[in-house]
């Protein structure tokens, strides 16, 4: 658009605000906004002034707000300050910390800092505890937030850790696993949280081992932790096994203590033993999955022939069964059904079979026992006979018994694996 187009639109607006909206404006007036917007560097705060008399409204005791013009130019300012303000954090964002422009723009709205002290202290702070300056970036990319915080407060959490017994290594590894855990109250939820679970466990380097590697689980006891634990006790579960939950599967007691509830009771319907620890598995398969899951298994084990019954007696041999992908589950029933000829029932006998991997386990040692079987040399075996025995025994059992066919087995069995 010309200037001379944009002002004539300007006057053109300017009157119709003046004659349509409000009343009809003398010719005086009218005039000298018509001299003024002339001027090429007025024409842009004309079409503003035009917009704040929409906005702030004039009256006949008030026809010319001049301190609305006044006040544009405040707001002008204002903005161009905070403008800039915007675009020295993102500059910061993406030139000091790796952000993408389009993230760093959007951090930049929801805080700020004038200086680069604060962030630059924060980022020393985190490379001095021992991590690297990518995997430092890396932390401020997934919690940005730390970047205003004060590393006085941060240190204390720190020198926490030390003191019972963490190296330098398992804090690197706490901070780069979960950054918000600088973000938590040591007082009030990682302190507490520590010494619940240190009066559980009985090696303090098993319980220094489960935080290092899921550090959440030190914050957030009260509201999560704390009443899963106490169902399973009123359960009956041995304290044994509470440990054990929390040393292999800490982020179960992270559920909503309803979810949580729920999935044991549906474990008891099943009638698992809240002694033996294969009742913790069932819950934690149970919570990991979800009940759409559930249902979607069940109808790929039923498109297979099994029974509702023979899915219950599966899953309590082997919860694990129901961890497995639907891609995985489809291929090992496929496998062992169409091509070495089990009956899918026979699955049901030994599900663990469903949770072994089928490019090193299930097709290299289905391959050598489907040849021994066609040249006669080995009768129809269970699956557990050929699949759950160990490297050694298999070895031993299937192929170097086989004098005459020994090398060639070996080179399948090999060729296999790869």
């Amino acid at each position: 658009m010309t200037s001379e187009n944009m002002h004539s639109k300007s006057l053109r607006y300017f009157a119709l605000i003046m004659k349509k909206r409000y009343f009809f404006v003398n010719t005086k007036p009218l005039l000298l906004f018509e001299s003024l917007s002339k001027s090429l560097k007025l024409q842009s705060r004309f079409r503003v002034f035009c917009r704040i008399l929409i906005q702030t409204g004039i009256t006949q005791s008030n026809p010319w707000p001049w301190h609305s013009l006044r006040l544009s130019s405040t707001l002008s300012s204002s903005s161009s300050s905070s403008s800039r303000g915007n675009s020295f954090i993102v500059s910061y964002l993406v030139g000091t910390c790796g952000f993408s422009p389009e993230r760093a723009v959007y951090i930049s709205k929801r805080f700020s800092f004038e200086t680069s002290d604060k962030p630059d202290a924060v980022i020393s702070f985190i490379k001095n505890i021992g991590l690297s300056q990518t995997t430092t970036l890396r932390v401020i990319q997934s919690l940005p937030q730390l970047l205003v915080a004060n590393p006085k407060t941060l240190q204390p959490k720190i020198d926490f850790f030390k003191s019972k017994g963490f190296s330098s290594s398992d804090i690197c590894r706490i901070i780069e696993g979960c950054p918000s855990i600088l973000t938590r109250s040591l007082q009030n939820e990682i302190a507490p949280s520590f010494d619940c679970f240190d009066a559980m466990f009985q090696s303090r380097h098993k319980l220094i081992k489960a935080a290092t590697g899921y550090s959440a689980m030190l914050y957030d006891f009260a509201r999560f932790t704390e009443p899963n634990i106490k169902l399973l006790r009123d359960e009956g579960v041995a304290e044994s096994h509470i440990v054990r939950l929390i040393q292999y599967y800490p982020n179960q007691l992270k559920n909503s203590p309803k979810k949580f509830k729920e999935a044991l009771q549906e474990v008891k319907e099943m009638k698992f033993d809240p002694l033996t620890f294969q009742f913790i598995v069932a819950i934690h398969v149970k919570t990991k999955i979800g009940k759409s899951t559930w249902e979607r298994k069940e109808g790929i084990y039923r498109k297979w022939g099994w029974t509702d019954a023979d899915i219950i007696t599966a899953f309590r041999r082997c919860p694990w069964c129901f961890a497995s992908s639907d891609n995985k589950i489809e291929a090992v029933m496929d496998f062992l059904v169409n091509r070495l000829g089990y009956a899918s029932s026979s699955v049901v006998k030994y599900p663990l079979i469903l949770s072994m991997s089928l490019k090193r386990r299930i097709i290299p040692r289905g391959s050598i026992f489907l040849v021994l079987q066609s040249k006669g040399l080995v009768r129809k075996l269970g699956l557990a006979s050929v699949f759950r025995i160990n490297e050694k025994t298999f070895l031993s059992k299937f192929i170097l018994c086989q004098k005459k066919e020994a090398n060639d087995l070996f080179k399948l069995y090999k060729s296999k694996l790869a």
